[in-house]
């Protein structure tokens, strides 16, 4: 088990400009942690010379970059627009040597039938970019949503058919068979099995979904996993 932070955790503070991106990474160099799990909304900006600046932040601060996620609520609503987000957080990805690009679905909006076509068509297309950028596509089956069950991710693994799409599993027992296949693993501050965890062979995210996280609870987060 290696352990990252999302830093969409600390949503509320990056949001509000209390805590740059570039702060934060030496926030989670201070706690030990393994790696960053990075927001793409947490960029203030994606050019060349900025997400440069990230890599080597990570560098010399001897983190890994584990991975990107976005927010987008894939397959809610119009896709196409979402494909552009989550191609865009594919080139973040690329261009700071992330491995992972992770993202959850949306519920769906209208006809049950036609969302789910539009999140396969959506789903191809990323993955044949992703493909060509080495990225691999995590999705994160989440409660209410098109993709929330075990029976949903093996269907959206075998319509879109694609090597590149791949579970972020949930760190509990209920996906830790499905999870063996899993390249991340995502932790939330509450409601998970540790033990399932602790058995994961990559990359476990720290992720409060709340935004609501600081300093103090993260110390507090990161030893609690020590001590278990």
């Amino acid at each position: 088990m290696k352990v990252c932070a999302s830093s969409r955790s600390f949503a509320r503070q990056l949001d509000a400009g209390r805590l740059t991106q570039l702060e934060w990474i030496d926030v989670v160099c201070e706690q030990a942690l393994d790696g960053v799990d990075l927001s793409t909304e947490h960029f203030p900006r994606r050019d060349d010379d900025y997400l440069a600046q990230i890599k080597k932040l990570c560098v010399d601060r001897g983190l890994t970059i584990a991975a990107v996620n976005t927010n987008v609520s894939f397959g809610a609503g119009v896709i196409d627009p979402q494909i552009d987000t989550l191609v865009g957080a594919v080139d973040v990805a690329a261009a700071i040597g992330a491995p992972i690009a992770r993202f959850d679905c949306g519920g769906a909006q209208g006809s049950p039938g036609v969302a789910w076509r539009e999140l396969v068509r959506g789903l191809k297309s990323v993955c044949d970019y992703a493909k060509r950028r080495n990225v691999t596509m995590a999705i994160w089956p989440k409660s209410d949503t098109l993709v929330a069950t075990e029976a949903d991710v093996k269907r959206a693994f075998k319509e879109c058919d694609s090597a590149w799409l791949r579970l972020a599993a949930p760190a509990t027992p209920d996906w830790e068979l499905l999870g063996r296949d899993a390249v991340i693993m995502i932790v939330p501050s509450e409601g998970y099995d540790m033990a399932v965890a602790l058995r994961f062979r990559g990359f476990i995210s720290l992720e409060n979904e709340t935004g609501s996280d600081d300093v103090e609870h993260l110390r507090r987060w990161v030893g609690g996993l020590v001590v278990s």
